[in-house]
């Protein structure tokens, strides 16, 4: 009877596991053959259904522009900016205030030099890749790189200033509009 009973449920287990073939459909993905080699298989890519994006934007720097996600449309930047940075003869407290509206207000103190001061406002614009403002100053720093609650000072030319005091041209965002 015991042997009965087993026959019965291994027949059964059998049974159960064999399912007929089915036809390959053409549409379907077909397995990947066995390989003995022990090294991980490699996927093939599928081939996109949608056509090739277009080419991202480059500047006339020949940095690629993500439109998407900059500076100006991804950071805060609005507000009242502050720190000291070095200066030729004197070290210059700087405040800036950045509205929406593209205008600006530039106070200047001359740390070292009596307190001497002088205010400065006009309008701002971005930068091809929308990371960093140039103000319409013509005789003051022009260009600062805007990141997440701070400004951080360019040369007169835009590009990054360099040498051992380049980390103390940052000014911090005190103040959000």
């Amino acid at each position: 009877m015991k042997k009965r009973i087993f026959a019965a449920i291994l027949a059964s287990v059998f049974l159960s596991a064999c399912e007929p073939q089915k036809a390959p459909d053409s549409q379907a993905a077909q397995p990947a053959p066995v390989s003995q080699n022990t090294q991980p298989a490699q996927t093939v890519p599928a081939a996109p259904t949608n056509p090739p994006a277009q080419p991202a934007p480059v500047s006339q720097s020949n940095q690629v522009i993500d439109a998407t996600h900059t500076s100006e449309n991804s950071v805060n930047w609005a507000g009242v900016y502050e720190g000291t940075v070095p200066g030729a003869n004197s070290n210059i407290h700087t405040l800036i205030t950045l509205g929406y509206d593209k205008k600006y207000s530039a106070t200047y103190r001359y740390v070292d030099k009596g307190n001497e001061s002088f205010t400065e406002s006009g309008t701002f614009r971005w930068n091809e890749a929308g990371n960093t403002i140039i103000l319409d100053s013509k005789d003051l720093p022009p260009y600062y790189r805007v990141g997440e609650g701070h400004l951080t000072q360019m040369d007169m030319s835009g590009n990054p200033i360099t040498g051992k005091h380049a980390g103390s041209y940052v000014l911090k965002q005190t103040a959000v509009k």
